[in-house]
């Protein structure tokens, strides 16, 4: 695997919470010292997070179809 995608993965097993203990530590010292890291972190939480509100907006847009359908 490619050492930009294994860093991917790497942030989002982090994310998670799914890193065995010396997994975590080794990340926290990365995130401490590389400024990169902590950029790398920080686009990947907002990713997740848009993805989440897109998510939701989704869902929001479909339940109103379904009231507007039973309703309507």
């Amino acid at each position: 695997m490619r050492p930009e995608l294994e860093e991917v993965q790497l942030l989002e097993s982090y994310l998670r919470g799914t890193l065995s203990e010396e997994q975590r530590i080794e990340v926290n010292v990365r995130l401490l010292w590389n400024p990169d890291w902590q950029q790398k972190l920080a686009a990947q939480k907002l990713a997740y997070q848009a993805l989440r509100l897109a998510g939701r907006q989704q869902l929001r847009r479909e339940l109103d179809a379904i009231y507007l359908r039973l309703f309507g």
